[in-house]
């Protein structure tokens, strides 16, 4: 991914352009549609390209989060009875570049010891009395019922152009190669965008099957996903792993080996630390 950005980025993209080319021909068609349909269906759908006769355009792209909800072992989090696991959570099995399918493990273990320790804790009385739990169910539908009233229909901004904003300002600034000057433009339009975000108005307010109601809900959420992964990466002043600085080349062990944690404020995250235990294994310097 980062040879093909700086081909990019010094101009050699195909025609001048912001892609290179894929060149699967050389497999032959029935190779292609045995092993790679799923990617052909893609290229013909979306590029309007059969790769068994031209090549795709590609650029590299974020398909993978390797940080998470902070977890243990088990997948318990520091809230007592909420647990987590897969990709959305935090073991730290990755560390700060996740190996080509080692996803697995997040899913197919942890996925594991998280259900059996979920159970655990239900069983050996780790939960709120019934009385508690139907208050606070109760409360907390009250306020999603209200946040959707008001988004059916006190809103004015379009959750569709916040969220095409959003993902253009992360893939122009915070994206494989980042530099302070970027990232600080890149994070004043994030909390702009949140700003925004507590404006919006559905589009569509029926109450069956409302894919636009999850849709504009969720953008809340990643709106501050956002803002919590580039207060992070402007903070870490080095560069390690897949968080690549050009004006920080280096990896910096002595200030920055350590977790960045990550906490919700109504005014941006706050960022906390904690020590990375490594184990058996002693960091590396990257060579490739």
């Amino acid at each position: 991914a980062r040879a093909i950005q700086t081909e990019i980025n010094e101009g050699r993209g195909i025609g001048g352009k912001g892609y290179v080319y894929l060149d699967l021909r050389h497999l032959g068609a029935q190779k292609i549609q045995e092993r790679l349909p799923g990617i052909r269906d893609l290229a013909i759908h979306f590029e309007d390209v059969d790769p068994v006769y031209e090549p795709i355009p590609i650029v590299p792209s974020q398909h993978y989060t390797m940080g998470g909800i902070d977890t243990d072992n088990n997948g318990a989090t520091p809230m007592p009875g909420l647990y987590a696991a897969g990709e959305c959570a935090c073991v730290s099995v990755h560390g700060s570049n996740r190996l080509g399918g080692n996803s697995l493990l997040e899913t197919i273990v942890f996925g594991r010891r998280a259900g059996d320790a979920a159970a655990d804790f239900i069983k050996g009385g780790g939960a709120k009395p019934a009385g508690d739990l139907q208050r606070v169910a109760g409360e907390a539908i009250k306020a999603v019922e209200s946040r959707i009233t008001k988004l059916a229909h006190d809103g004015s901004e379009d959750p569709y152009a916040i969220r095409s904003e959003m993902t253009a300002t992360m893939k122009e600034h915070f994206g494989i190669f980042r530099d302070e000057e970027s990232m600080k433009v890149g994070l004043d339009k994030l909390r702009s965008l949140k700003e925004r975000a507590q404006n919006m108005k559905l589009r569509h307010t029926g109450s069956v099957f409302n894919l636009d109601m999850i849709r504009t809900t969720e953008l809340e959420g990643m709106v501050d996903l956002a803002l919590t992964i580039a207060t992070g990466a402007l903070a870490r002043q080095e560069s390690r792993g897949s968080h690549a600085r050009t004006d920080y080349p280096t990896r910096d062990d002595a200030g920055w080996l350590k977790h960045t944690l990550a906490y919700y404020g109504p005014d941006g995250p706050r960022l906390d630390y904690k020590p990375v235990t490594l184990g058996m294994f002693e960091p590396q310097e990257r060579k490739y």
